[in-house]
Formats: structure tokens, C-alpha cells, sequence
């Protein structure tokens, strides 16, 4: 299945009526007639709805994020979901976990020699990190048996999903400087994009 296809699968994306603001109120006209699309400064406001492998489940706070469209990097479904939208438009968009920090893949759940790795820091449920040749080896402690370790090396947040309800707040040209993307500015919605315990949802 192509990007696209998959993008096209995983995207819940429903646009609901126009959200009435004082801005855009005030704003009917010029701002109404702008759309989501490349060269444009967006602002954006949002909240996030997390889902691990397990089914639990978080909601973040109401944020904000600012960003030029089609030069800072975001997620494939959020972009998908943001082109055309104008001032006032709400989109609720599905993330899935092959655009954050990947699916849970059973092939990663691995048997280790217990004997190999240091006994004082292996505790089920805990993730174990140690250097070695100047490499980190990190991995959850599934099981302890006598001389084996069931590890996972699966990304602690693999198969982790969110879903974004978004309302655009503000579109613009964006200036010869703002065109330039940096990370230093952390206008992305990837930076903006937090859990409520302050996990920054990309890997």
C-alpha cells in the first residue's frame, strides 16, 4: 500500500461547520478568502487525544502552534488534513502509530542470556539501559526466567496512536524568513505536540 493510500486509510478527518470566533467574525472578507497551503503561516488551535497499544487513553490541554505549511515538517495525516481549510475550520484527524513512534512490532521481543547483562539494574517492567562500545542497549524487562531475559526493544510509546481536533485560528503569507525552517523556532506541530505527562509525541 503507497503513503498516500495509507494516509487516505488511517485519516478520520471530518470538517465540521464554521467555528464562529471574534476574529474571524471580525476578519469576514480577506482572512475568509485564504486557505492552508504551501508558503502560508498557520496558526492553529488544538487538543490531542492519545491511545497506547494497551487502549489507554490520555487528553491533553488546549494548545496553540504556530508554522509555515509545507516548510516545517508535520505529520502526513495533520498536513493532509489542513490543506484548503480557511480561518474557522475545525478538522478532527487520526494519527496512526506508523507516523509517531511506529507500530509494536513482535519481532523486537527478543530472548536475552540473564547472565549477559547486569543483575542489579534487571526489573520486570522497567527498562534497562547500559553502554556498551560506546553504544546505548536499552530494552523493557518483559520477564525474568532463571537464565533467560524476555526483552522488548520496541520504542517505550510504540503503538501509540493520537487523534487532533484542530480549529484554525490564523492564516497568512509567510515572510522570506519565516520560509526557512528551524528547529530553533519549534513552529511545528510535531514541538507543539505534547501528552498531558509532557511526552513530546514524535520519535
Amino acid at each position: 500500500m503507497s503513503l498516500v493510500d495509507k494516509i487516505g486509510v488511517a485519516l478520520k478527518l471530518r470538517v465540521n461547520e464554521t467555528v464562529e470566533n471574534p476574529r474571524t467574525v471580525a476578519h469576514k472578507g480577506a482572512d475568509q478568502m485564504m486557505q492552508v497551503k504551501e508558503c502560508m503561516k498557520v496558526t492553529i488551535d488544538f487538543t490531542i487525544k492519545t491511545t497506547t497499544k494497551h487502549g489507554e487513553t490520555q487528553q491533553s490541554p488546549p494548545a496553540t502552534c504556530t508554522f509555515v505549511y509545507g516548510v516545517d515538517v508535520q505529520y502526513p495525516s495533520v498536513e493532509a488534513a489542513l490543506m484548503n481549510k480557511k480561518v474557522g475550520d475545525r478538522v478532527q484527524v487520526y494519527v496512526p502509530p506508523e507516523e509517531i513512534f511506529g507500530p509494536h512490532d513482535p519481532e523486537l521481543v527478543r530472548e536475552l542470556p540473564r547472565s549477559d547483562y547486569k543483575e542489579e539494574r534487571l526489573r520486570v517492567g522497567k527498562v534497562y539501559r547500559e553502554m556498551r562500545n560506546r553504544s546505548l542497549v536499552e530494552f523493557l524487562v518483559l520477564e525474568l526466567r532463571d537464565d533467560v531475559i524476555v526483552a522488548d526493544f520496541n520504542h517505550p510509546n510504540a503503538g501509540a496512536s493520537a487523534e487532533f481536533d484542530i480549529v484554525i485560528r490564523d492564516i497568512r503569507e509567510a515572510s522570506k524568513e519565516e520560509m526557512r525552517p528551524s528547529c530553533q523556532r519549534g513552529g511545528t506541530v510535531r514541538s507543539c505536540a505534547t501528552t498531558p505527562d509532557g511526552l513530546l509525541l514524535s520519535s
